[in-house]
């Protein structure tokens, strides 16, 4: 199945030599507030989860507080890995199509399907050994953006595969998210999506 991506990133590869010493500074008050809404998210996940399996049905309102911080994240991590030189918004919109507030880091994800099975809160355990593939590849994607960090130091412009490679591992990222989140109940590939 030929999908679309969730994350986009379109901006320059050339990044001014000296923003891969600073970005990270700069990035502190958005990890701040992205490791409060990770906290909220995960309780949110639980009674999101719950009202599925007590109810058979989603909640839009919870699912979209989890795209909120799943969005403000993206950004941010995007910023700080030097996707782009804008700084990110401190934006908290839930819709679940972007709304366009950052247009370097887009996240659009679907939105809550109006029939889904209640077999599908089993969701989050089959995708354990998608959870163990995207390990394998998150450590790649950590070996990738330390190279890249110095590539962005020395040459001032991102190595093309490099920073593709670290959206593609984003985008399984999310394609596991909204399996587990069953908003999509279609089992992920374990190949790294296309940019």
């Amino acid at each position: 199945m030929n999908r679309q991506p969730y994350l986009v990133v379109d901006s320059p590869y050339e990044v001014a030599r000296w923003r891969p010493l600073v970005h990270w500074v700069l990035y502190i008050p958005h990890a701040i507030i992205s490791n409060a809404l990770q906290a909220l998210s995960g309780a949110v996940f639980l009674v999101y989860w719950l009202m599925l399996v007590f109810t058979g049905k989603l909640h839009s309102g919870l699912y979209g507080l989890m795209v909120m911080y799943e969005r403000y994240t993206t950004r941010a991590t995007g910023f700080l890995l030097g996707y782009s030189q804008v700084y990110p918004p401190f934006d908290f919109g839930t819709d679940s199509i972007d709304n366009q507030a950052y247009p370097p880091v887009r996240l659009t994800l679907p939105p809550v399907p109006s029939e889904v099975p209640r077999s599908a809160a089993l969701n989050v355990l089959k995708a354990i050994p998608l959870y163990v593939v995207l390990m394998v590849y998150a450590i790649g994607a950590v070996a990738v953006a330390v190279i890249a960090w110095f590539a962005v130091l020395f040459t001032g412009a991102w190595p093309r595969g490099m920073r593709d490679f670290l959206v593609r591992v984003g985008n399984f990222y999310y394609r596991i998210w909204t399996y587990v989140t069953m908003v999509d109940n279609d089992y992920p590939s374990f190949a790294l999506p296309s940019v």
